[in-house]
């Protein structure tokens, strides 16, 4: 049995993209303040925790969803999830890639994150480094849109339990 939602608003893309984009950078932020402060004060490695890099991504995807079903009264679906999605995920690696020259460049530690000796790879490995790139890519793109349809999906069933009236 399926129940129609009725649609409140339509979001548009840009609105959609807003909403990602300017949780994206707080949960970022926060993220990084967290763990400072987990480090300098309860003495916490914080470089081991290899999670704390998708939190962001995570929080933008959700709460967009979140958004997105509230407001339609559906959950984000075909080219126009993907293509939040992806586009998420472009904001999100110039932020980080913003972020991490901007810090290079302002403490001149190009070393530090070895960038003045980068590894070479010769022969046959370097046909890897693009596969890997890529395929890193499309994952993140895939789990930015599974963070999506995670944020819009409870929203959604609240919506059709309170038109249904059924519990």
């Amino acid at each position: 049995m399926t129940s129609q939602v009725p649609a409140t608003n339509a979001v548009s893309f840009g609105a959609a993209i807003f909403r990602f984009s300017w949780l994206y950078v707080l949960t970022a932020i926060a993220v990084v303040v967290i763990a400072v402060l987990l480090e300098e004060f309860l003495h916490l490695d914080m470089s081991k925790n290899s999670f704390l890099g998708v939190l962001p991504l995570m929080t933008a995807g959700t709460g967009t969803g979140q958004y997105y079903a509230s407001r339609t009264g559906m959950k984000p679906r075909g080219l126009k999830a993907w293509s939040i999605a992806l586009v998420g995920v472009l904001i999100s690696l110039a932020f980080n890639l913003a972020v991490i020259f901007g810090f290079v460049a302002l403490t001149d530690s190009w070393q530090k994150f070895g960038l003045g000796s980068m590894p070479r790879l010769y022969g046959n490995e370097q046909w890897l480094v693009p596969l890997v790139v890529g395929g890193l890519f499309l994952l993140l793109v895939a789990l930015t849109r599974m963070f999506l349809w995670m944020g819009a999906n409870p929203v959604v069933k609240k919506l059709r339990k309170d038109v249904t009236g059924t519990f």
